[in-house]
């Protein structure tokens, strides 16, 4: 009973901290739960469709990256993505988190890179910077920019 809780709230899209308070339960348990039906799930080398269908149910249903639902069903992040085209949305193209940028206070002119300072820069559009060095993207805005982190991004 307490098994199908944990996935209902996790396929929900309930954080694991909320799982945790909700059902008085340790994050080691939580994993157990989830890992021990992904072990369940298991055919060979892929996975039932209930279970892929559960992956996607969790990534369209709040703001969890598709690398934090492989990393809590120690899965490969591949295999979330193909569950997802499957059986959810084909793409995540909307931030995922509120650190989908760094807030850099400051004026800064688009000929180098706020981040690290080198001027190989391109200019991507009327207020958006690529700096070749780094890797970094800022969106300029008049007392600050924004950088872009792309770790919080999915496609």
């Amino acid at each position: 009973m307490l098994e199908k809780k944990v996935l209902s709230a996790y396929a929900d899209g309930s954080p694991i901290g909320v799982i945790i308070e909700s059902f008085n339960i340790t994050h080691k348990k939580v994993i157990e739960i989830l890992q021990g039906y992904r072990d369940e799930s298991r055919l060979k080398k892929s996975f039932t469709d209930e279970f892929k269908k559960f992956i996607a149910e969790r990534d369209s249903s709040g703001d969890i990256t598709r690398s934090s639902i492989a990393q809590e069903l120690g899965i490969n992040a591949n295999t979330v993505k193909k569950a997802c085209e499957q059986f959810g949305q084909s793409s995540k193209e909307r931030a995922v988190s509120n650190q989908a940028y760094t807030r850099i206070d400051g004026e800064f002119d688009m000929k180098s890179c706020p981040s690290c300072k080198n001027k190989k820069v391109n200019i991507v559009d009327d207020s958006t910077t690529y700096c070749k060095k780094c890797g970094s993207e800022h969106i300029h805005k008049e007392d600050h920019v924004l950088k872009v982190n792309f770790e919080y991004l999915e496609e």
